[in-house]
């Protein structure tokens, strides 16, 4: 894996993780009562929107690291649409 290619796979990683932190973050201070639940709806309906926002961005970052990262600089098909997804997945950033 080259330099650039690292690096983008670093910059994801990095954005994967802290958009799972903030949602487990999100999702303890709702089930614990830290944030209010004014704008409608139950505490229960909250927190399961909330969990279900949290295991999204933890299946992101396993997608990522499945489909992407583990085929990078392979030989072949597997390795050519690896570089083009992970291309795709870094350009809103670029």
């Amino acid at each position: 894996m080259n330099d650039s290619t690292q690096a983008m796979v670093d910059f994801l990683r990095k954005r994967y993780r802290s958009s799972i932190d903030s949602h487990e973050s999100i999702f303890s201070a709702v089930a614990n009562g830290r944030i209010g639940v004014e704008i409608g709806g139950s505490r229960e309906a909250h927190t399961r929107l909330a969990h279900q926002s949290l295991r999204e961005a933890e299946s992101m970052l396993e997608l990522f690291e499945h489909t992407i990262v583990a085929h990078l600089g392979t030989a072949g098909p597997m390795g050519a649409i690896a570089e083009q997804q992970l291309r795709i997945l870094a350009r809103p950033f670029l």
